[in-house]
């Protein structure tokens, strides 16, 4: 994954962002963008949660509009309209939307991953040991924030929490029952806006994440990756690249 890009193809996004009277064309031919491949990344994450939100919105609205129809052309017996509209309505407002939060919760900190591996692959001094038990990836943000004096612990604390989630959701499909360390995650879960335990499936207690309840942590901790690229680049704290 290339850190820097300080090509007119890549600032050809910032060109727009200015005004004539501001430009400085050399500044612009030379001005670098950090993280540019993990920009690309994490947008997409966050665009496919926006589409495909609003698409099963639309699906859900279609349905209902077919149900009508066939009601109204269609010998139904009592209560089987009823019957397919509260289908649709657990389908397109809580099934299919909860599994779209999941995936994207797991694309989002597997991206963040990537980033992270990329960052402490380059580093001209090796990190502090990872202890058990401890997310690797969590573990080397606290160690790079530390290093660079970013100063956002509050924001890793929230990522951290999301790993917690995210591992509730891939080891135990989000039930709770299951998960090895459940006792944690009710304090993990408290930090987060938008994310509880609930049973909106009846499958008994699992993580609950409203709409958009994603997106501010999905750009919190994206804008956090790139000021962490630039100041690793900045404060000379990793190899340049050939």
């Amino acid at each position: 994954m290339k850190t820097i890009y300080p090509n007119l193809r890549a600032n050809i996004l910032l060109c727009f962002r200015k005004t004539m009277t501001d430009f400085d064309q050399e500044k612009f031919l030379n001005e670098p963008i950090y993280a540019f491949d993990f920009r690309f990344m994490i947008g997409d994450v966050e665009d496919f949660l926006v589409f495909s939100e609003a698409n099963i919105e639309w699906q859900y609205r279609r349905e209902l509009l077919e149900i009508k129809r066939r009601a109204e052309t269609e010998d139904f017996e009592p209560g089987f309209r009823d019957h397919l509209e509260t289908n649709a309505e657990h389908r397109f407002t809580v099934s299919l939307p909860l599994r779209v939060r999941y995936g994207v919760l797991v694309a989002f900190t597997t991206s963040v991953e990537w980033a992270v591996g990329y960052i402490v692959g380059r580093l001209k001094e090796q990190l502090s040991q990872v202890p058990n038990g401890t997310n690797q990836t969590v573990h080397y943000l606290l160690d790079l924030n530390k290093l660079t004096g970013l100063g956002d612990a509050e924001l890793l604390q929230d990522y951290e929490a999301l790993v917690n989630v995210r591992n509730c959701i891939v080891h135990s499909s989000g039930l709770v029952e299951n998960y090895k360390f459940r006792e944690e995650l009710p304090t993990a879960i408290s930090r987060l806006k938008g994310v509880h335990l609930g049973n909106w499936h009846f499958f008994g207690e699992h993580v609950c994440i409203e709409r958009s309840a994603l997106n501010p942590y999905i750009r919190g901790i994206a804008d956090y990756i790139v000021k962490l690229y630039e100041a690793c680049d900045k404060q000379g704290l990793w190899e340049s690249e050939t």
